[in-house]
């Protein structure tokens, strides 16, 4: 996946490994526009990160994101930093497509290793898009005041959890950042009182009333059992439908019980975000390949 990082809390989502893998590996390419180099590999960079789409590309401005750059001492453009969670493990510097593609390659066999072991197992590793949230667009109709879905999708405490209000039903609108291609979501919650029925909306340019969402017909929907709710389980969505995802809308709704609260302990959403190419990357610009700049 390629992720064009906004700013030192965005870059640290992305690399964060709360809840995730300490040893799952991010590239960083850190470039400046003016940079003749950093614009001649750019599309190589791209193509890496469309080839291993379960690997984090991170490309970061130096000249919009300065305090990341001194953070990890950036002082030759293009900078490539492979990193495991917040550990450094390499670096590479200069615009050299071979040493990229090599050191790529080099990194990525542990993974791709892994990988090849979970799919034989059955096990399918799959990129979490929480860093992906448009956090301030995403809300929820009938939450309870006190267990609200921001609580739900912002908080690092295991404890949070999203409760319905006046009855079972939830709307749940989930916004991204850009578009995403969604394979699977995690809903996870309590036997008794966890979501029974939901129907999945895409591309709702507002939150959808719940008479909407009742008469409405659902891109999918999923009938979850009481071992469905349990911690770590993932519900498989038909991928075709999920291609170009911007947001989501999910309906609750009833619960296992049928009492008059539903209660959600995790959501979370996996799969890649689509990624966009800038067409300023193609642009022919002077200097040699392999070429480096110092000073930023």
């Amino acid at each position: 996946m390629l992720v064009h990082i906004e700013d030192k809390t965005h870059f640290d989502r992305m690399i964060s490994t709360e809840g995730g893998n300490s040893d799952e590996l991010a590239i960083v390419d850190f470039f400046a526009t003016w940079c003749g180099p950093c614009t001649e590999i750019a599309p190589l960079f791209t193509a890496l990160s469309s080839q291993y789409e379960n690997i984090k590309f991170l490309k970061v401005d130096v000249d919009k994101n300065e305090e990341i750059a001194v953070m990890y001492d950036v002082r030759t453009l293009p900078t490539f930093l492979f990193l495991r969670g917040t550990k450094v493990v390499d670096r590479l510097t200069g615009a050299s497509a071979e040493k990229l593609k090599s050191k790529v390659r080099e990194h990525c066999k542990l993974d791709l290793g892994e990988a090849a072991s979970q799919s034989s197992s059955g096990i399918h590793k799959q990129p979490d898009l929480t860093p992906f949230l448009a956090l301030a667009q995403c809300e929820c109709l009938n939450e309870e005041d006190s267990h609200p879905l921001s609580s739900l999708l912002e908080s690092k405490d295991d404890k949070a959890y999203l409760l319905s209000d006046t009855d079972a039903q939830l709307v749940i609108h989930i916004t991204f950042s850009q578009f995403i291609k969604l394979r699977s979501i995690q809903l996870n919650g309590p036997i008794a009182n966890g979501p029974k029925t939901i129907k999945l909306f895409l591309n709702q340019t507002a939150t959808p009333d719940f008479d909407s969402c009742e008469k409405g017909d659902a891109v999918q929907t999923v009938d979850l059992t009481p071992s469905d709710l349990e911690d770590g389980k993932m519900i498989p969505l038909n991928f075709v439908k999920f291609q170009n995802v911007l947001s989501i809308t999910i309906f609750v709704k009833d619960n296992q019980d049928g009492s008059d609260q539903t209660r959600i302990d995790r959501l979370r959403f996996f799969g890649n975000p689509v990624n966009t190419t800038n067409m300023q990357n193609f642009k022919r610009v002077a200097g040699k390949s392999g070429e480096g700049h110092s000073g930023v």
